[in-house]
């Protein structure tokens, strides 16, 4: 399964192996820094994990089991705490 991703230095593909069953979102700090981890889990093995994602493309969230946390206009809230005042 792929799903395109926002990481600091721009729009990226990640792969997950198809064993993953499902993906879920979470918030954390990676480096000090605010951004979400997406969890792939698999029965048989270690879950896959990603760190440092700013955002998920929207078109690529209904394969996550859980939503990516957004502000009223839709933009990530990881992306929203990023932009200056």
């Amino acid at each position: 399964m792929e799903l395109r991703v926002r990481k600091p230095e721009g729009w990226t593909t990640l792969s997950f192996p198809e064993e993953a069953e499902t993906i879920a979102v979470a918030g954390g700090k990676v480096d000090g820094q605010l951004c979400l981890t997406l969890t792939g889990e698999r029965e048989d093995g270690p879950r896959v994990v990603r760190t440092g994602i700013l955002d998920v493309d929207e078109t690529d969230e209904d394969l996550l089991a859980n939503n990516v946390p957004r502000t009223d206009d839709g933009t990530s809230v990881v992306l929203d705490l990023l932009r200056p005042d």
